[in-house]
């Protein structure tokens, strides 16, 4: 009797246990890069900056690169702002010489629109707007069929604006 008591407690556990890896999923999709997410204001992603990397330069209009003071995985970070100042974009450069990042850390590939041309690896995941955020994209590609070169958050553009329109100054 005990014996079938224990037997039947076993199996419940790893029943449990099978169906929590069943149901788990691979990580959420990400909000942030290293603090600077869509939709943040320039003043609070400038802030963020100064604390992780050193500026670099402006580029075109309301664009900036960043080089990272101490980070494990990425050597630089390029930021985009919208005519309201908030950022539109925010892309970090994979830093080939430390720790590599595989796509699948990012998010779902199976769930992610996939393109995939003669080494070049990209795969897109578009987030809802949510709680007051912003719909945005997820964007990683790399040339290594395991691993990114760049990892992008940008901003969803409405129907009839475009990028343009979205950096002009005011």
């Amino acid at each position: 009797m005990i014996t079938r008591k224990l037997g039947l407690s076993v199996l419940i556990l790893l029943l449990l246990a099978g169906i929590q890896c069943a149901t788990r999923s691979a990580p959420e999709l990400p909000r942030d890069i290293l603090g600077i997410g869509i939709g943040m204001t320039r003043a609070d992603a400038q802030k963020r900056l100064e604390e992780i990397a050193l500026f670099e330069r402006n580029e075109r209009k309301n664009q900036q690169i960043w080089r990272l003071k101490d980070d494990s995985h990425y050597s630089h970070l390029a930021v985009g702002y919208d005519a309201n100042n908030q950022v539109r974009y925010v892309t970090a450069f994979a830093d080939k010489s430390k720790t590599q990042i595989p796509f699948s850390d990012i998010g779902n590939l199976s769930k992610a629109k996939t393109e995939i041309i003669k080494q070049h690896h990209t795969y897109i995941w578009e987030v809802p707007a949510a709680d007051g955020a912003a719909a945005y994209f997820v964007n990683v590609y790399g040339d290594n069929p395991k691993f990114l070169t760049t990892y992008s958050l940008s901003k969803k553009l409405t129907p009839n604006k475009s990028e343009e329109d979205e950096e002009e100054e005011d």
